[in-house]
């Protein structure tokens, strides 16, 4: 009796083995996921390649245009001259959200990014509150970049940096990338003014111990 249940069991597998019928919708349901996500995922990679292509171009194009000057008559500064330039160089890519531009001007290339001098009383290698320091950019307050904000004038150096946040177009991304519903894209450039005159920046030599 056992081997006759043991010989149908056996016989069924075969048959079984040998039916292809549904293969093909269980072959479907397992590729399915993986070629929406890398379609929607090529997708929104080009979105995201072409946004970051235009906000270089955009920066590229307006510090180019900065540095000479150029001013047009509606314009009461240099600095809301670029941040519209580049505002309508990132438009054409369908992005006018979301955009933070920052303007810095400096004295020379090697001040960027570096600290307000202080005087270090207690030798713990960093500004501690009371401590004497040179107020460069004049803001009355110790700064961990002693960059000033604007765009100065004839030969400053002038840091820009813009930032986008630029949220995804599906939100079968938003569920890949774990709940986040935007991506940040950054770029920035240092250039140096040319001599077109104007009143030029100058770092400040005020004393503060306060």
């Amino acid at each position: 009796m056992l081997t006759n249940i043991t010989q149908i069991i056996l016989k069924s597998m075969k048959v079984l083995r040998r039916r292809e019928d549904g293969s093909a919708i269980v072959e479907y349901a397992i590729l399915l996921p993986i070629f929406l996500t890398m379609t929607i995922g090529a997708f929104e990679l080009g979105h995201i390649y072409m946004v970051n292509a235009s906000l270089e171009g955009a920066v590229t194009e307006s510090t180019r245009t900065a540095m000479t000057g150029n001013l047009p008559e509606p314009y009461a500064s240099r600095s809301a001259y670029i941040e519209d330039l580049v505002r309508a160089s990132l438009a054409i890519a369908g992005v006018t959200t979301g955009i933070t531009i920052s303007l810095n001007v400096y004295e020379s290339f090697a001040s960027i990014g570096k600290p307000e001098p202080f005087v270090d009383q207690d030798g713990n290698l960093q500004y501690d509150p009371g401590e004497c320091y040179t107020d460069i950019n004049a803001n009355m307050s110790w700064d961990a970049d002693m960059g000033s904000t604007g765009a100065g004038a004839g030969e400053n150096i002038m840091i820009m940096k813009v930032d986008i946040v630029l949220p995804y177009i599906t939100g079968f991304m938003r569920t890949i990338m774990q709940g986040k519903t935007a991506i940040n894209l950054s770029t920035s450039t240092a250039v140096k003014n040319e001599p077109f005159g104007g009143s030029t920046w100058e770092a400040g030599n005020n004393v503060i111990c306060t």
